[in-house]
């Protein structure tokens, strides 16, 4: 599916930037990954869920690879992936660039196992762009349809 106007920016509630953060934490010193089910909300991305997947790579430290499953959401979706590495920036790197098929990239700098930086990439017709990754405060429970305190945008690296 392709969008007919561009994606400005991505949402992520709290919620699932801390699920994120938990399994990035979890399977760290290896990379971790998975994907973000998202809605469109006009010309911003908003992620409604988070699908992890299992790093099946010979070289987990150094690389995420994940078999096909069933788990994977529907587009709109966001691929995520850490970078564990110090020596590995928080940008795509040429590998990500040859082998993420998504229109999305999240790379999640994780060089000691807590998220430090967020980038969002979307692939073009020849290249990938950034686009912000935002954080949304999530609504107490028993307040459904008001709106959250509001959003920043989250720590990224150049």
């Amino acid at each position: 599916m392709r969008f007919r106007h561009r994606i400005h920016a991505l949402t992520i509630p709290d919620g699932l930037r801390d699920a994120i953060a938990a399994h990035i934490s979890a399977c760290h010193p290896h990379e971790a990954g998975g994907y973000l089910a998202c809605e469109r909300r006009g010309d911003r991305l908003y992620a409604t869920d988070h699908v992890p997947l299992d790093n099946v790579s010979p070289r987990p430290r150094r690389r995420f690879v994940a078999t096909s499953t069933d788990a994977v959401p529907p587009e709109p979706r966001v691929f995520y992936h850490s970078h564990t590495s110090a020596s590995t920036l928080s940008g795509l790197t040429g590998i990500d660039r040859q082998n993420i098929r998504d229109r999305f990239a999240l790379v999640v700098f994780a060089p000691h196992g807590e998220p430090y930086s967020y980038r969002l990439f979307r692939l073009g017709l020849i290249n990938w762009h950034e686009v912000p990754v935002m954080t949304e405060k999530q609504a107490p429970e028993g307040t459904e349809g008001q709106s959250p305190e509001g959003s920043t945008r989250l720590p990224r690296l150049v």
